[in-house]
C-alpha cells in the first residue's frame, strides 16, 4: 500500500538527526508493541532511557474517493513495443506522533528543541517505490502541529523510576497510495483502402490508420 515506505522514511530522517548511536528509535510497528511491554516480565529486554517511539494513527484519510485520470491512467513511466508502465495514485493523509522518553528534563528539552527546528526547516520526506523493477522517487512534506504535549504524568509501568515524556504531532497531507501496472502496448497498423469515385468510377487509393 506504500504506507510502510512513509514510516521507514520518517524513521531514517530522524536517525540522521540523532547523534547518539545507542539511542533506540522504535518504528511504528514496534511502538504498537510498546504499550504491551513490561521490562521485568517475560522475555523482553529492559528498556533503556532515553529512547524515541514513533507511532502512526490508525486512521488513514483518503483525500479524494472519486475516479480520476490519475487513479487509472496516470503518468507513463516506461513504454516499449510490447509493454507500457504507468504510475497511478490515490491521495491520502498520514498522521504521526513522536514520543520522547528521557530520564532528565534537560534531555527532553534538548530533543524537543532539536526536532522542532528540524521539522520546520527540513520538512521534505522522500520515499522510493521499488515496483516492477522500477525505482521511482517521490517527495512529500511533513507538517508539525502547533502544540507540544507534556505526557510525563501518564500512568505507565515500563519504568520503576520517574521519567519524562513529550509528544510531537506530525502529518503528511500530500502522500499517495501508488499502483504501477504494466500493460500490453496497443499496436498501430496501416491499412490500404481502395475507394471508388462515384462520378468517374476511378479507384482512389487512400491510407488510413487503424488502432488495434
Amino acid at each position: 500500500m506504500s504506507i510502510k515506505l512513509y514510516d521507514e522514511a520518517l524513521v531514517e530522517k530522524i536517525k540522521k538527526w540523532v547523534k547518539d548511536p545507542n539511542l533506540a528509535i522504535l518504528k511504528p510497528d514496534e511502538s504498537t508493541r510498546l504499550l504491551q511491554m513490561k521490562a521485568d516480565i517475560g522475555d523482553d529486554k529492559p528498556i533503556q532511557l532515553p529512547f524515541i517511539a514513533i507511532s502512526r494513527d490508525k486512521e488513514i484519510k483518503i483525500l479524494n474517493t472519486q475516479k480520476q485520470p490519475k487513479t487509472f491512467s496516470g503518468y507513463i513511466l516506461q513504454a516499449s513495443k510490447k509493454t507500457t508502465m504507468t504510475i497511478n495514485v490515490v491521495p491520502i493523509e498520514l498522521a504521526y506522533q513522536i514520543d520522547i522518553y528521557t530520564r532528565k528534563m534537560e534531555e527532553a528539552d534538548e530533543f524537543i528543541r532539536n526536532f522542532v527546528f528540524n521539522f520546520i526547516n527540513l520538512p521534505k520526506l522522500k520515499i522510493g517505490l521499488p515496483y516492477n523493477n522500477v525505482w521511482v522517487e517521490h517527495e512529500s512534506n511533513l507538517w508539525i502541529e502547533d502544540s507540544i504535549v507534556d505526557n510525563s504524568d501518564i500512568t505507565e509501568h515500563l519504568f520503576a523510576d520517574q521519567f519524562y515524556r513529550f509528544s510531537i504531532r506530525l502529518y503528511v497531507d500530500d502522500a499517495y497510495l501508488f499502483s504501477i501496472p504494466s500493460k500490453e502496448t496497443p499496436t498501430i497498423e496501416l491499412i490500404d483502402l481502395a475507394v471508388e469515385d462515384r462520378e468517374t468510377k476511378d479507384i482512389v487509393e487512400d491510407t488510413v490508420i487503424y488502432k488495434k
